[in-house]
Parts: structure tokens; C-alpha cells; sequence
């Protein structure tokens, strides 16, 4: 493999936070900005922000190391990477570890919309005293606000330079933000499992999970109790559908290998499966999960099932992971996430949209991540970064374990970010020049073969290997090849037709009471620039130019609905005329 250890039996962790409860994490700082300016128009007052700090800040205030969190960490870096952090007293300078608390201030900061101490959903709304934002609380947050606020919480902290960024998926977006709005202010990143822009696979994943969110019973338009109610079950839902994003075929099927809950090849499910849930996994917490909520959720589905139906392990592990995400997490709060990774676009209003020439122009000392098995965020991403940033560097972490993985081969990557920050070069893409060198080596191998049919070598099973590896990267820069065309070519259908109203629009000045200027003018209203049915095009984008419009005040977030497509009502004239806002709110 490229890098990682996807080859032994290294416990997969069920779940990187130790958490159990929302709030601040123990030990965390509470900073409060007076007033913050989101960039959807709202005004925050009496922002609080959670931090977590470890090591010291020199007196130059250049030594600090922003890391990012993952969309439901929390800021306590040592509670999920742990690994990184050493250097403290007892281990001296030596320790082998990329975060040094003897050289570095590390810092981490809760994002906007998290349960975990920032301003969110469950935080008090300071217009209301004594009552919480619930659905009230301001959307879309994108990650440029992140950007902001942490930049607000460094300077207080007398932070004058970022030494490095660093973050893993929705931290790495906020790390590439980060040098794109303040490149002068940092010196180094790090992005692990990221990607530049969020994609339309990934917002897709999102809106499945909030649907399942909103369309609970007891989400009650996003104004439900937080301590006694609320979502539960959609929560948990959400969560099985990330967990399985987060992961990847190969390591499911590893897993659980087609078992039940009994551990037999044939399931049958039966009363007997509900008491012996426990996976076969390192972490025994699996079958500690509340019992209550699992006799719920089966005596849910008896019904149906009617314990005839095959209890898979799969099944109980990923209601498990539903289980225990509720007991830590928020649905309000999963909602604003989600959304925030949708705004994610490091594009979106400089160099007029230009994705590789916002990316040349950072020029920062990079180190991009990338997971040959990522299904959430795919390698061609990772590497479409590394190819337009000229100080890039690549690794690549072939393990079967997707997304996660860089949660899970973590002592590996640990290794490979300390090597990097010490000046040496880490350099692995998925090995493409090999191809060559492998049919050398054939060829002399047949020179060498006394036998044509002698027994496969370990040199053979080695070439094997490799070759794969060849040919998946092939795949993976073809997809990246296909990707950049498709983008490019929609850029210049854009140009093209914006000129083209600009041409339209001159000759109507010069012609504007003539005949021929009528004419053009009924010829301009059949083939105009106009958006497919269903489509709403933003006339008036405001503050983020691209892509997103403000939400009114008076809706919330359980009002939103789909605005594809238009569904006409069953009547007999076909009159449409009532819906004149070009919206429905039923998809096709």
C-alpha cells in the first residue's frame, strides 16, 4: 500500500469521540465576541465561541497550529487525535509526534452551529433570554464565517502568524479557507480527506440525511424540546447513513462477512437477536448501548419483521451507531453543519470563479491527504489539490476503511506529517511510472524461467498488487481529467452566454425605437438565456455572489422544500396560474 496499514488487523473504533453528552469538553475555553456579521446578513451578538489550547505561544505569537475539526468533533484535540499530540513534559523533544508541545500552541476551535460550546441552535439567544435559538438560529453558516470568527479568537489571543493549518474533511475545507482569505498569515497546511469545494455528491448525501431529520414526526418544524424530545429517530437515521459514507465496501464486508447478530451464516431474526448484539469489535460499548432504546426500535419494527426476517450484524452495528449518536449530538445542529459543508467553495467570489487559478495562488507549503477508498470525498479531489497548488506535496493512504480512515490509520499519518514538518519529502501518489518498470521485470523474469508453468512467487503476488494500484490511479486521474472538462466547459457556456446578453443588451440602446429593436426583442424572449423548468436562477445573489440567497426571517428551517421541478395540481384546465413564484414544493 501506499501509506497507512490497511493490510493488518488494526481494531477499526466505532466511533473517534469519547463525548457522551452535548456542551463544552473538559477543559475547553469560552470566548465571547461582542458582535459578529455573518455573511447572509445577520448580526450575532454575544458570540460564544469553545476553544481548546495546548502548549504555550512564543513571544513572537508565530508558533500556533489551528487544527480543524470533523463535522461532529468537538475541540478537544486529544480526545480524537490524540496520537499527534506529545512532546510534553516527560518526553522531551524527541517524541515522535507532529504536534509538539514544546514547539507548537495548538489550538481548536468549535464551529458555528456544533452543540459542543459555540453559538448553535441549542445555545441561549441573547434577544430571548432564557430561551434557546432552536429554529431561529440563522442559516446558511458557511465555512468562510469559521474562517472569520476563529481569525477574531486567534488575534485576541495574541496570535500573530499560523506557524500551520491542519484538519481532516470539514477541517481541511476550513484549513484551505483559512490560507485563501488570510494567505500572509499562515505559513503552512495540511489537508486530510478534504476537497476545495463541496460536491453535488456530497450535498446530495447531506440532504438525505437532513430529510430524514426534518420528516420525523417529532421534529415540529425545528422548535422541539432539546432535553426531553425531539428527532431522535431521524437523528439516528442520519447517522447510519453517514456512518456508511464513512466507510467503505471492502471494510463493511470485512466486518461483518453476511453474519447475524448470533453469529450464524444463515439469520433468521428472532427474539434471541435482540441479546446478543454485541459485535465482534474492540470496542466493547456496543452492547452497553441503552436497552431501552433498542426494544423501541424493535418493537417498531416487529411488525413487519414478524421474526422471520434476517437480523444482519451490519444492521445492529449501524442502529448502534444511531443509538449513540443521539445521547451527543443535535438535530438543529446537524441541519446547520451540513449546511455550512454545503457552502464550502474556496472559489466562490475570487478570480471571478476560477477553481484552479484560486488554487495556483496559494502558494503555502501543502500537504494534501488522500484515501484511495474514499466514497464520501473521492482521492481525484485530493489530487485535483495537489495538482493545482504549486507547493503541494501528496500522500496517499491506500486502507479499505474509506473516509474514516483517517481517523483509524492514524499512528501512520502521524508519522508521515512529522517527517513532512521536519523538511522531508512524503511524496506518494498511486504509482503510475511503475508500469514500465513492472513490464521490465516480467520480461526479464520470462528470460530468467526455465518452466513455463511453475508456482506463483511472491514477486508475482507483489507485481499483482502493484499493477491494481496502477490501474486505479488510471481510473482516478481519468475521473479527474472528465471532471475538470465538464467544469470548464460549463464556465465557457456561462461566458458565452453573459456576453451574449451584453451584445443583446448594446444593440437595444442603440435601436431602442425602431422596428428592428422590437423584433429583437420578441427574438430575445424565445431563445434568451433562461433557466431549465424548474430551475430558480438567483437575479440578485447579494452577499455570497454565488450559488445562495438569503433565508427570510420568517421561515425555518423545517419549512424548506424542494424548488426542482413542479408538480401541477389534478385539475381539469390545467391552470397554474396561482404558483407564480416559478417554485413548488414538491419534487419530481
Amino acid at each position: 500500500m501506499s501509506g497507512g496499514n490497511g493490510g493488518n488487523n488494526e481494531p477499526v473504533p466505532d466511533d473517534h469521540m469519547k463525548s457522551t453528552a452535548i456542551g463544552p469538553p473538559l477543559n475547553a475555553n469560552v470566548m465571547t465576541i461582542p458582535l459578529f456579521q455573518l455573511e447572509n446578513g445577520v448580526a450575532l451578538k454575544e458570540v460564544k465561541v469553545c476553544y481548546s489550547t495546548y502548549g504555550r505561544l512564543n513571544e513572537d505569537g508565530d508558533n500556533c497550529v489551528l487544527v480543524g475539526h470533523s463535522l461532529t468533533s468537538n475541540s478537544n484535540v486529544d480526545e480524537w487525535w490524540s496520537e499527534f499530540i506529545g512532546g510534553g513534559e516527560g518526553e522531551g523533544k524527541e517524541a515522535k509526534c507532529s504536534l509538539h508541545l514544546e514547539k507548537d500552541f495548538i489550538v481548536c476551535c468549535n464551529y458555528i452551529g456544533s452543540p459542543y460550546g459555540t453559538a448553535s441552535p441549542v445555545s441561549e439567544n441573547p434577544e430571548t433570554p432564557g430561551k434557546i435559538y432552536g429554529s431561529r438560529f440563522p442559516a446558511p453558516v458557511t465555512i468562510r464565517d469559521n474562517v472569520n470568527l476563529q481569525k477574531m479568537v486567534l488575534d485576541r489571543l495574541k496570535v500573530t502568524r499560523l506557524s500551520m493549518c491542519i484538519g481532516g474533511s470539514m477541517g481541511a475545507m476550513l484549513a484551505l479557507e483559512f490560507a485563501a482569505s488570510f494567505p500572509e498569515y499562515v505559513e503552512k497546511l495540511v489537508l486530510i480527506a478534504g476537497c476545495g469545494k463541496h460536491t453535488d455528491w456530497a450535498i446530495g448525501i447531506g440532504e438525505a440525511q437532513r430529510h430524514a431529520i426534518v420528516s420525523d414526526a417529532n421534529f415540529e418544524g425545528g422548535d422541539y424540546d432539546v432535553e426531553t424530545g425531539g428527532p431522535k429517530d431521524g437523528l439516528a437515521t442520519s447517522r447510519m447513513m453517514a456512518m456508511l459514507s464513512y466507510r467503505a465496501p471492502v471494510s463493511m464486508d470485512e466486518k461483518f462477512s453476511r453474519m447475524n447478530v448470533e453469529g450464524k451464516e444463515h439469520p433468521v431474526r428472532g427474539s434471541a437477536g435482540g441479546e446478543n448484539e454485541k459485535e465482534n469489535d474492540d470496542d466493547d460499548d456496543h452492547d452497553k448501548a441503552p436497552s431501552r432504546e433498542r426494544e423501541q426500535t424493535q418493537q417498531k419494527r416487529k411488525s413487519f419483521d414478524n421474526n422471520h426476517v434476517p437480523y444482519w450484524q451490519v444492521e445492529s452495528y449501524l442502529q448502534y451507531q444511531g443509538q449513540k449518536f443521539i445521547q451527543r449530538f443535535d438535530a438543529n445542529c446537524y441541519l446547520q453543519l451540513t449546511y455550512t459543508l454545503d457552502s464550502h467553495d474556496v472559489s466562490r467570489g475570487r478570480e471571478n470563479g476560477d477553481y484552479e487559478r484560486v488554487l495556483s495562488k496559494l502558494t503555502h507549503d501543502t500537504l494534501v491527504v488522500g484515501i484511495l477508498s474514499d466514497v464520501l470525498y473521492p482521492f481525484a479531489l485530493q489530487r485535483e489539490l495537489a495538482d493545482c497548488m504549486p507547493n503541494a506535496q501528496l500522500y496517499t493512504i491506500d486502507s479499505p476503511h474509506g473516509h474514516d480512515s483517517f481517523l483509524i490509520e492514524i499512528n501512520s499519518l502521524n508519522e508521515v506529517i512529522r517527517r513532512w514538518r521536519n523538511g522531508e519529502n512524503v511524496e506518494v501518489r498511486d504509482p503510475c511510472e511503475s508500469v514500465a518498470l513492472l513490464e521490465e521485470q516480467r520480461n526479464r523474469e520470462r528470460r530468467q524461467s526455465s518452466s513455463a508453468d511453475h508456482a506463483p512467487s511472491s514477486t508475482d503476488v507483489e507485481d499483482s498488487e502493484t499493477l491494481k494500484r496502477t490501474v486505479r490511479a488510471l481510473r482516478e486521474e481519468l475521473a479527474r481529467v472528465h471532471g475538470n472538462l465538464r467544469a470548464q466547459t460549463a464556465r465557457a457556456d456561462l461566458y458565452l452566454r453573459k456576453l451574449q446578453a451584453l451584445t443583446d443588451d448594446e444593440g437595444e440602446n442603440n435601436g431602442k425605437n425602431s422596428e428592428t429593436s422590437r423584433q429583437r426583442n420578441k427574438k430575445r424572449a424565445a431563445n434568451t438565456f433562461a433557466s431549465p423548468h424548474g430551475v430558480i436562477v438567483l437575479s440578485d445573489p447579494g452577499y455570497l455572489n454565488e450559488g445562495f440567497s438569503p433565508i427570510a426571517k420568517a421561515s425555518s428551517l423545517g419549512a424548506r422544500g424542494p424548488v426542482f421541478g413542479k408538480i401541477k395540481a389534478n385539475d381539469t384546465n390545467g391552470d397554474d396560474s396561482n404558483n407564480n413564484n416559478g417554485t413548488s414544493h414538491a419534487g419530481v
